[in-house]
């Protein structure tokens, strides 16, 4: 096939490659390093709410506390909603929606009280800006353009550099920032097209909903209703004595499985209408549609259940499946968490390989290409490591700021974005090398530092941790603290090699 590539469109590939490579790079580094991130969304979050750490209870006990507390909060509203202690998701969260408002709580499973959360976005932050830059429907078609020129880029990459992979294979690696980058492209390059593909696909289908119309016969309204059969009513506007839902538990578990019930949505509650809808967890299927079965709330009928789609919703299900690893337990999800980091490491190396290239050359060129020039070193720098540190800065402020602030989850979005701007500001005021090696100094100290801030400012630890079995909280600080000594040794790495300059 490659003797059918003329020279003239091996330049076109290549420079399509290099400033396709360049421009999208930073937007790209962003998406991928908060997506890899986001792998570990529940543990994140788990970690950035120190105060929700209770007894694990039984199934069917923390159905009766969550049943208990929903008809004393609001008795009568359009909708509860039971979010239930998985593995990955160890509180009890109940919601309940009347007219436009909902409102949430989390709940100790054994004694049924209130318990006083931290208000943060978690984890969920890395997942909302990986798939729309935290900026709505704007971020999702930015997303979808990066995407495309990310296929084109690794495309145009196997076509200027088919060598690279008998090099790969024959383990001739030169320890320079081109082989750097080529050889990670390669061992990544199944993962890279993966992810890429099905997380077009999925903003595909979000930012053009009259697709999934077509194809599932509705509209896009989220994972539980694409082409689901809907069992609920509409409300009688008739009183009616609901059955306990602790009652209603083992009948669900026999259609779905024993300890497999994630969610419970009661519609109508405490009218003659009412749903009790189960959902099945999605952690071991690689189809991320929840399976379900829907009781009468009063009678305790059996309304039905839904376990099968049409094949266009399978098919793309399992796509989103294979986007967001939870079908695997940990072993999956630490194969994307460090497939992720190794594709991070070849995006950041290509971006500093343009500027070494193009150093020299730049350096006697007019002004302006000088201008231009170093505002892409300093791009670069805040691309990369600023992005690092910002995302490092998001959970200090987790514990730094006042508990009680309002909108303290706002807040903690403002110290990312403030601390990147920062960042940007710093990578302009220093000279490029002397700029990377404090951002990637700073992120290390941030990094090794989120441990010992943890246990300064809760009880949660890493020793009191490991003493309970948490293990959630324990695998971010210990997390924390590789990535913070590669980040040393990086910096370390840096300084000396300004030293000799």
């Amino acid at each position: 096939m490659s003797r059918f590539i003329t020279p003239a469109i091996t330049r076109a590939m290549s420079e399509l490659h290099t400033w396709g490579g360049l421009v999208f790079g930073w937007l790209l580094f962003a998406i991928f390093l908060t997506g890899t991130l986001s792998i570990f969304e529940p543990e994140l979050t788990h970690w950035m709410q120190p105060n929700l750490r209770s007894v694990q209870a039984e199934p069917v006990q923390a159905v009766a506390s969550a049943d208990q507390k929903l008809r004393l909060l609001d008795p009568q509203a359009d909708i509860w909603m039971i979010a239930m202690p998985q593995k990955r998701h160890q509180d009890l969260e109940i919601m309940w929606k009347k007219g436009k408002v909902t409102l949430e709580k989390h709940v100790d499973p054994q004694s049924g009280t209130i318990m006083k959360a931290h208000d943060t976005e978690g984890g969920h932050f890395f997942a909302d800006f990986h798939y729309q830059l935290h900026s709505g429907k704007t971020g999702l078609w930015l997303v979808s353009l990066a995407s495309v020129v990310m296929l084109v880029t690794l495309v145009s990459g196997i076509a200027i550099r088919r060598q690279v992979f008998k090099e790969f294979f024959r383990l001739r690696w030169r320890l320079n920032w081109l082989n750097a980058h080529t050889m990670t492209g390669v061992l990544t390059l199944p993962f890279v097209f993966l992810i890429t593909y099905t997380g077009l696909t999925i903003t595909f289908f979000m930012i053009l909903p009259t697709v999934p119309k077509v194809l599932y016969g509705n509209t896009w309204h989220g994972p539980h209703t694409v082409a689901s059969q809907n069992f609920d009513r509409p409300r009688a506007n008739a009183p009616g004595e609901m059955v306990p839902l602790s009652d209603l538990l083992p009948r669900a578990e026999k259609e779905l499985g024993k300890g497999n019930i994630s969610f419970i949505r009661i519609t109508n509650p405490n009218d003659r209408h009412a749903v009790v809808t189960f959902f099945r967890t999605v952690d071991d299927t690689i189809v991320a549609m929840s399976a379900k079965a829907a009781f009468d709330g009063v009678t305790g009928e059996l309304i039905g259940t839904q376990s099968s789609w049409n094949k266009y919703v399978q098919a793309y299900r399992t796509l989103v499946g294979l986007h967001i690893a939870r079908f695997g337990g940990y072993p999956i999800a630490w194969i994307y968490f460090i497939a992720g980091l190794i594709s991070c490491v070849m995006i950041a190396a290509g971006l500093v390989f343009f500027t070494i290239k193009r150093r020299s050359r730049y350096s006697r060129s007019n002004q302006v290409i000088q201008v231009m020039y170093r505002a892409i070193e300093a791009l670069n720098t805040t691309a990369v490591m600023g992005i690092i540190v910002a995302c490092t800065a998001f959970l200090w402020a987790n514990r730094l700021l006042p508990f009680a602030l309002k909108s303290r989850a706002d807040a903690e979005i403002t110290v990312f974005f403030l601390t990147w701007l920062l960042m940007l500001l710093h990578a302009f005021l220093r000279p490029p090398l002397r700029a990377w090696a404090e951002q990637t100094g700073l992120a290390a100290l941030l990094c090794l530092g989120l441990p010992l801030l943890n246990a300064i400012t809760s009880n949660v630890g890493l020793l009191p941790s490991i003493a309970r079995n948490d293990w959630m909280t324990v695998g971010v600080d210990g997390t924390a603290i590789l990535l913070g000594a590669l980040l040393a040794a990086a910096s370390t790495r840096i300084y000396k090699s300004e030293a000799r300059r």
